[in-house]
C-alpha cells in the first residue's frame, strides 16, 4: 500500500506555511500514479507558493513494486550521521530487523536496496525494470549453443 499525507510545512527560505502531500511509501503495483509522480520529480518536492523556493522534503521514502519484486528505500543523507539510524543495519548494509519480524513479509521487502539520493532511487528502479525485461525477453529465446 502507498502511504501519503498532507503536512503543513514552513518554507526554509521565507517561513511561509503551506500544505504539502508527503509520501512515505509508494507501492507501484497498487499505485502506478505514484510511480509516475516519482519519475516526474513530483514526490516530496516542495515549492513555496510565496517565494517559489524549491527543495526536496527530507523524509524517508520506501518504493516497492510487488509485481516486479523491487524494493528500494531512500533516506536523507543526514541520516547517516545518526547512530540510531546506523544501528538498524548490519555491516553489509542490510536491515537487521528484516529476518526477525514475526509476521509474513514478502521476500523482496527483506532485501531492500538503500539509497541516499532520489535520483539514485529512480535510476535503481529503472535498472531493475530493464533487467527484468531483458531476462524475460531472453528466457523465451532458444539458446543456439544447445543445438
Amino acid at each position: 500500500m502507498s502511504i501519503r499525507e498532507n503536512r503543513l510545512i514552513n518554507c526554509p527560505k521565507c517561513d511561509h506555511e503551506q500544505s504539502i502531500m508527503v509520501w512515505s511509501s509508494i507501492n507501484a503495483s497498487l499505485n502506478p500514479e505514484g510511480r509516475s509522480k516519482l519519475f516526474d520529480g513530483e514526490i516530496n518536492h516542495f515549492r513555496c507558493q510565496k517565494c517559489v523556493y524549491e527543495s526536496l522534503i527530507p523524509t524517508p521514502l520506501l518504493y516497492h513494486d510487488v509485481d516486479r519484486k523491487i524494493a528500494v528505500h531512500y533516506f536523507p543523507p543526514e541520516s547517516m550521521k545518526k547512530a540510531e539510524f546506523l544501528d538498524q543495519f548490519d555491516v553489509h548494509g542490510k536491515f537487521l530487523t528484516a529476518e526477525d519480524l514475526d509476521f509474513a513479509v514478502p521476500q523482496h521487502l527483506k532485501d531492500v536496496h538503500v539509497v541516499f539520493n532520489m535520483n539514485e532511487l529512480v535510476s535503481y528502479v529503472i535498472f531493475r525494470e530493464m533487467l527484468l525485461e531483458f531476462h524475460q525477453a531472453n528466457s523465451s529465446t532458444p539458446n543456439p549453443s544447445l543445438n
